[in-house]
């Protein structure tokens, strides 16, 4: 065989085993990694969306944030690297029900729909839906002056679940968390405009195309304080929120494992570090 076509199989033979092991990488379900296989995988992978200050974000090519401390420390304690994969907010929480994550952490609000399809850990921050209008706009003072408008929110969000009157958050509860459908939480909208961002939601808002903006309370005050001469916050939220970790469903080990290192990091000091690093000293648990 002439030396040209050896070199060719040879780099046949390469190219067919890094195929294999793509094709590996790629059907490996992280929905049913246990902890130890997490740490025999060298890797923590965490499913986030980067546009969610104080939370998630980014400075320059590195995420940063509350959240992205937390998922350090997670990863430090595992001995593992820290993966994030950074994508819009509902493909945080469909990425972790497929199992391309184990971790979702993305300021998600838990509620029986989402727990359908994952678990959660305990609840790890207390915030709140926001209305944010136009500075001076007096035709809306509170959630039920919404009726008739045009509100924008972040998509896949509780804020534009409330928008679009979404029968799991816009209403009231009865004992076995069904939808009282006489007893709204807000006035209806004529129309919810969903923003990959929030801050993109907020922009639309200062252009006029839309009337109102609901986002959650943090990220709300962070992107609100670059123009406060254009836009503001109404006083009262719209909701009382919950955020919690996501995990696959049927993954209890690890929701435990979170919530037991959560516990230990109350312990130690670490979480009031984190909490008060990025939004000083708060009451948040």
């Amino acid at each position: 065989m002439k030396k040209t076509s050896i070199i060719i199989v040879a780099t046949l033979l390469v190219v067919a085993s890094l195929a294999l092991c793509f094709a590996g990488c790629d059907s490996r379900n992280l929905a049913t990694e246990s902890i130890d296989d997490i740490k025999a995988s060298g890797e923590l992978v965490v499913s986030t969306s980067a546009n969610f200050p104080p939370f998630e974000y980014k400075e320059g090519s590195e995420f940063v944030g509350w959240d992205m401390d937390i998922a350090r420390y997670f990863a430090a304690k595992l001995g593992v690297k820290l993966v994030v994969v950074d994508t819009d907010f509902d493909g945080v929480l469909s990425g972790v029900a497929a199992g391309k994550a184990h971790i979702g952490m993305a300021g998600i609000s838990q509620n029986p729909e989402r727990d359908k399809n994952l678990d959660f850990s305990d609840d790890v921050f207390d915030s709140s839906q926001m209305i944010i209008i136009r500075k001076g706009d007096t035709r809306i003072q509170d959630a039920f002056d919404l009726e008739g408008m045009i509100v924008g929110a972040q998509s896949a969000t509780v804020g534009y679940d409330l928008a679009n009157m979404k029968e799991s958050w816009a209403y009231e509860l009865d004992e076995n968390g069904n939808a009282i459908l006489d007893k709204p939480i807000l006035g209806k909208p004529q129309k919810a405009n969903p923003y990959p961002t929030g801050a993109e939601a907020i922009l639309n808002l200062i252009s006029e195309n839309v009337d109102a903006v609901i986002l959650d309370k943090y990220p709300a005050e962070t992107i609100c304080a670059m123009y406060p001469d254009q836009v503001e916050i109404l006083s009262e939220p719209i909701f009382e929120d919950k955020y919690a970790f996501a995990v696959a469903e049927g993954n209890t080990e690890l929701a435990q494992w979170i919530n037991d290192t959560i516990a230990e990091m109350k312990q130690n000091g670490e979480w009031d570090k984190i909490t008060n690093k990025h939004f000083g000293s708060t009451d948040e648990e």
